[in-house]
């Protein structure tokens, strides 16, 4: 018994007629007699009357009609179902990114289209650190990441990463403090200064990345503090336990009642990053374009 045997017999049962029917289904009618007796052959019963004037169903054929019918509605929306998740407009993505991701506009902004383009996709959001995406991304625990980095990410040959905008570190002060109101600074300025830094395990790579960036400028950081949140962060910064370096987007808490003053050092800049598979499913390659849609060029900016 196949569907559509059952659209056919649905029919014929709705017109009670077999020519009408056909003329409906698109057919002739010899075929739909005989793929009506097939269906009544595999089942061992009557379903219709026939006469030469008239089409009536049997009593087998009425209940077997309410049945065709809930068979039929469910599979169209079993079809349906599977057009979707196969398009993106439904299922789930998994979403991860670091501490700063939620305050740059451009990753907020394809968050925001995203929801509104597909609100039946359930969207779940998941703050890990870059080297964590990674390998949630390679177990299938996680669809697309977010990542920060000065160069390039590392990643397997499975994985593919595409920058998504690049950004000056800045120096966090308190208004009082000796670096404040100053245009612009260098590492060495900063490196004089107690600094606050996030937690290696915290940082995704961003606290090796600055004492890096500092060491090659010919300075030490000296290090004050070190912390596991971003508001614990600003907040030591605030009670003027030291000055901290951050990303650009961060100048977004301005709660903390801080001063944010640029680098000017050269390479004193990292990137956001778009990290997912090679294969990937429509959920998220759906969010990838909406992302990459104020992207740089792909050719010098995908890894």
């Amino acid at each position: 018994m196949e569907l559509r045997h059952l659209r056919y017999f649905v029919q014929v049962a709705e017109d009670l007629h077999f020519a009408r029917a056909a003329a409906r289904l698109g057919i002739s009618q010899p075929p739909l007699s005989q793929q009506i007796r097939q269906l009544e052959d595999e089942l061992g019963v009557r379903l219709l009357d026939r006469t030469s004037r008239r089409v009536s169903l049997t009593r087998a054929g009425t209940a077997f009609l309410d049945a065709a019918r809930r068979v039929l509605v469910e599979a169209d929306k079993a079809a349906l179902t599977a057009r979707r998740l196969g398009s993106g407009e439904c299922g789930e993505l998994r979403v991860g990114f670091n501490a700063s991701a939620p305050f740059i506009p451009q990753v907020a902004t394809a968050i925001h289209t995203y929801r509104l383009r597909y609100p039946d996709v359930q969207l779940v959001l998941s703050e890990m650190v870059g080297p964590v995406q990674v390998e949630a991304i390679l177990g299938d625990a996680l669809d697309v990441g977010f990542l920060r980095s000065t160069t390039p990410p590392s990643l397997p040959s499975e994985l593919v990463a595409s920058r998504i905008l690049c950004e000056r570190f800045v120096v966090a002060t308190r208004p009082d403090h000796p670096l404040a109101g100053r245009s612009g600074l260098r590492l060495a300025d900063a490196a004089a200064h107690p600094l606050v830094v996030y937690a290696n395990d915290r940082s995704g790579g961003f606290t090796d990345e600055l004492f890096a960036l500092m060491r090659v400028a010919g300075t030490e950081p000296r290090i004050a503090q070190t912390v596991r949140e971003v508001s614990t962060l600003l907040g030591l910064v605030a009670a003027g336990v030291g000055i901290t370096v951050v990303a650009e987007s961060l100048c977004a808490l301005q709660s903390a009642g801080l001063v944010y003053t640029p680098l000017l050092d050269d390479h004193a800049e990292s990137a956001i990053w778009l990290i997912h598979a090679l294969t990937c499913a429509r959920t998220a390659t759906n969010f990838t374009t909406i992302v990459q849609g104020g992207a740089a060029p792909a050719g010098q900016d995908m890894v």
